[in-house]
C-alpha cells in the first residue's frame, strides 16, 4: 500500500464526495472544470495536415483545444497565459504498451512528454486512475486500458487474470469486461485455440479491440487469421521465422528464436500481417533493459531509478536468468529491427509502447530507448512524433480527436524547450505538460517526482 500526501488524500476524497452525490442524487456531479489557457509565443507543431506554426498561440477551454493560429492571440481569450518565449508545443506522446498500477508513479509519464498510456493489464483501478489524471487530482497521464487479462486453465500470471478452460467461459469473460465498461480485452498466452477463437469472436461482437499475446498452443499466423487489433511484443514472429537449418529446442528462449531468425522470410510474413490488419507493438525497451541488466548496480544508479516501484529490488534475481540468454541479446535486437523494418515497409502499423515496469524497464524513460530503436528502423524524427501521437489515437479510433493541435481535440500537450523534430532528446525534459486541460509547469512536475521518491525511499 502506497504511502499518499495529504494533498493527494485531499483531492482523493473530493473525486470521492463528487461519486457519492452522484450516486445520491441520480445526476451526474461535474468535476471542477480545468482552467482556460493560452500558450503564447510558441512553435506549434500540430502533427496534423495543418503546416506548423513558427510562432503562435494555442487557447485550451474546458480541457479542449479552442483556438489556435499564428501571431498573438486574439482579445477575449480567457484564462492563464503561459508564455513560451520560442518554445514547442506539440501533442504529448502515447506509451502503447505499459502496466500502470500505482497512483504516485504517474508524474514519470509526464515527465517524459508521455501524456496518455495504453494499460494492458486492467481493472477497475486504471479507471480510476484515468479518471483521477483527467480531473487534475494526480499529475499523471490519461489511461485506455483492458480488462484484466483472459488467460488459460494455467495463467501466466493469476493474481491479474481471469482464467477459463473452454470456449464457453472464454465467451462470458469477454462479455463480463464488456459489460463492465471496458474498450477492449487482452487475449493471452495459455488459452486453448478454441478459446482464443472464442474470446475473439465474443469481443468483436462486442465492439471491443482485441490486443494479445500469440498462445502458445497456436501460431502466428492463426492467430492473424482470427483478425486480431494487435500483437504486443511481435509474440510468435520469431518462432514462424526460424532457419531452416537451426534446431532450436521447444523451449528455447525468445532471445534465441529471434537470433535464429531466417531474414529472408521477413519481408513475406510481413506482408500477410499487413493484409491481415494486425497492428504490431515491438517492446525494444524489453531488450534495452535485459542489456542493461548486465550492471545492475549501474542501473540502480541512474537517477531514474529512485522512482521504480518498491519490488524493483527483486529485479537483481532475474539477472542469473538473463545471463544465460545474453549471446543472444544483439542478433535478438537486430533480427527484430530488421524485421520491424519489412513490416513498415509492408504497410504495417508499428506502435510505440515499452512495456514497463518489466524488470530493468523504467516506467516514463524507457520510451526513450523505444524511440532510439526506431530510429535504427529507419523512421525520420518526424514520423517517430507522428506514430507516438496521431498514430496512437487512430488506432485507439481518436483520429482528429487527440494526438493533434486542433480546434475541438483534447487538450494534451506538452511545451519543449526547442523543436523535437530537429533533436528528440528535448522530450527528455519537458518545461511542462497539459492533461485534459490541466497545466502543469516544470516545478509542479518536479515537485511530484520528489515526493515519489520518498515514497520509495521509505519502504
Amino acid at each position: 500500500m502506497e504511502t499518499l500526501s495529504l494533498s493527494y488524500i485531499f483531492r482523493l476524497c473530493w473525486i470521492v464526495c463528487l461519486a457519492i452525490i452522484s450516486a445520491f442524487t441520480g445526476q451526474p456531479a461535474e468535476a471542477e472544470e480545468p482552467r482556460g489557457a493560452v500558450f503564447e509565443n510558441i512553435r506549434i507543431l500540430t502533427m496534423s495536415e495543418v503546416d506548423d506554426i513558427t510562432s503562435g498561440y494555442v487557447a485550451i477551454e474546458r480541457g479542449q483545444i479552442v483556438a489556435f493560429g499564428e501571431g498573438g492571440a486574439p482579445a477575449g481569450l480567457q484564462g492563464i497565459r503561459i508564455d513560451g518565449s520560442g518554445a514547442t508545443l506539440m501533442p504529448g506522446l502515447t506509451d502503447m504498451h505499459v502496466h500502470y498500477w500505482e497512483a504516485s508513479v504517474g508524474p514519470v509519464y509526464p515527465a517524459n512528454s508521455i501524456t496518455r498510456v495504453r494499460n494492458l493489464t486492467g481493472a477497475t483501478y486504471a479507471t480510476d486512475l484515468d479518471l483521477l489524471a483527467s480531473t487534475g487530482v494526480i499529475i499523471g497521464p490519461r489511461v485506455h486500458t483492458t480488462g484484466p487479462l483472459i488467460d488459460g486453465a494455467d495463467p501466466v500470471r493469476a493474481s491479474i487474470s481471469v482464467s477459463v478452460e473452454n470456449a464457453e467461459q472464454a465467451r462470458g469473460a469477454v462479455n463480463s469486461q464488456a459489460a463492465s465498461g471496458y474498450r477492449a480485452v487482452k487475449l493471452y498466452s495459455r488459452l486453448t485455440p478454441a478459446s482464443f477463437r472464442s474470446a475473439a469472436e465474443a469481443a468483436k461482437a462486442a465492439g471491443l479491440a482485441i490486443y494479445c499475446h500469440v498462445p502458445d498452443a497456436m501460431t502466428v499466423r492463426d492467430v492473424l487469421s482470427i483478425g486480431v487489433d494487435s500483437i504486443e511484443h511481435m509474440d510468435g514472429y520469431a518462432a514462424a521465422m526460424l532457419a531452416e537449418n537451426e534446431s532450436v529446442s521447444a523451449a528455447a528462449s525468445e532471445a534465441e528464436l529471434w537470433a535464429n531468425a531466417d531474414p529472408s522470410k521477413f519481408s513475406a510474413l510481413a506482408e500477410e500481417t499487413a493484409a491481415a490488419g494486425t497492428a504490431l507493438v515491438p517492446t525494444f525497451a524489453l531488450i534495452y533493459g535485459r542489456v542493461a541488466s548486465a550492471d545492475a548496480d549501474a542501473y540502480f544508479a541512474r537517477p531514474e531509478a529512485a522512482y521504480l516501484p518498491s519490488w524493483s529490488r527483486y529485479w537483481r534475481s532475474s539477472v542469473e536468468s538473463y545471463d544465460e540468454r545474453r549471446a543472444f541479446f544483439e542478433a535478438q535486437m537486430e533480427n527484430k529491427i530488421a524485421f520491424a523494418r519489412a513490416a513498415r515497409d509492408a504497410g504495417v502499423t508499428l506502435l510505440i509502447g515499452t512495456d514497463g515496469p518489466n524488470p530493468f524497464v523504467t516506467p516514463g524513460w524507457s520510451i526513450h530507448d523505444e524511440i532510439e530503436a526506431f530510429s535504427k528502423i529507419g523512421y525520420t524524427n518526424r514520423e517517430i512524433l507522428e506514430l507516438a501521437t496521431t498514430g496512437a489515437a487512430d488506432f485507439l479510433g481518436e483520429a482528429g480527436k487527440s494526438g493533434v493541435i486542433a480546434e475541438g481535440a483534447r487538450a494534451d500537450l506538452v511545451l519543449l524547450p526547442s523543436n523535437p523534430v530537429d533533436d528528440l532528446s528535448v522530450l527528455r525534459k519537458p518545461l511542462g505538460v497539459m492533461i485534459n486541460g490541466h497545466w502543469y509547469d516544470r516545478t509542479a512536475i518536479d515537485t511530484a517526482l520528489a515526493e515519489r521518491a520518498a515514497q520509495m525511499a521509505e519502504r
